[in-house]
């Protein structure tokens, strides 16, 4: 991880990453996102979505190019240097979004009360919790309605007051910066940073792409429902593998700190 990135993650809680996915990837990507995804009946803020939101579960399962992002080599390396050198792959999942669907409100944006959600800084190195990798599919423009933030509140230690939650996480408010995003590029973000997505404008569906990293010793989802099944582990590496090793600290398997795997 540069200096430059440091700064920037450290600023902002999001990175921009660019050239992270040919072509021809995401098209193959799109294509099987399209054959996997069904409607949502609610939306995540629980909203009838009226056919506008849709969402794809466990795309490790069908193997690439979705296997080969578990461990992209212009991810990896900031996710180790943010989170830790032993990672877990919590889930990878897309939602889809048509044009006039409802949005997906600002949240998060607290960085106390919780080991997947922290924040801090010491000694020069970064120590967040649950971080996020939103891979874009497509060109989306920050008119579109793709992801939004509130830049720096990664680092807050106080909770939006309730009262005052609508005015300052309004997504068309002031607070909030929609971040356009190039093909093939992926913006990193921790889970702590106050983040969300407007209601899509353009025509073309949005193919949103989410794979959620954490420290081996933390646990955010069940880690039965979303590890990978056998076909998906026949297709990896044995570091690949590792990434779904069972969560722990400390006294768990002998030699299996993420350089055995022990599923698969």
């Amino acid at each position: 991880m540069t200096e430059r990135e440091k700064y920037l993650f450290d600023l902002q809680g999001y990175l921009l990453i660019e050239d992270v996915i040919s072509d021809a990837d995401c098209a193959l990507a799109i294509e099987k996102i399209k054959e996997r995804m069904i409607p949502r009946e609610k939306t995540p803020n629980g909203y009838d979505p009226k056919g506008t939101w849709f969402h794809a579960d466990k795309l490790l399962d069908v193997g690439q190019p979705f296997i080969d992002l578990i461990d992209n080599e212009k991810i990896i390396p900031i996710m180790k240097a943010i989170i830790d050198p032993t990672l877990r792959l919590e889930c990878a999942y897309s939602y889809t979004r048509t044009k006039g669907c409802p949005p997906f409100e600002i949240h998060g944006g607290f960085r106390g009360g919780s080991v997947n959600f922290r924040y801090n800084v010491s000694n020069d190195q970064i120590y967040t919790g649950l971080t996020v990798v939103s891979f874009a599919l497509q060109d989306v423009s920050a008119e579109d309605g793709g992801f939004a933030c509130i830049p720096g509140s990664h680092k807050s230690d106080f909770r939006v007051p309730q009262e005052d939650r609508e005015e300052l996480f309004d997504l068309n408010g002031p607070l909030v910066k929609c971040i356009s995003t190039p093909k093939g590029s992926a913006v990193i973000f921790t889970e702590t940073l106050a983040h969300g997505a407007n209601s899509w404008q353009n025509d073309t569906p949005r193919y949103g792409l989410f794979y959620k990293y954490n420290d081996r010793a933390a646990i955010y989802a069940d880690q039965n429902h979303w590890r990978p099944n056998q076909d998906a582990f026949d297709m990896m590496t044995e570091e690949q593998k590792c990434y779904f090793n069972t969560a722990w600290q400390a006294f768990g398997p002998d030699g299996r700190h993420n350089t055995v795997s022990e599923f698969g």
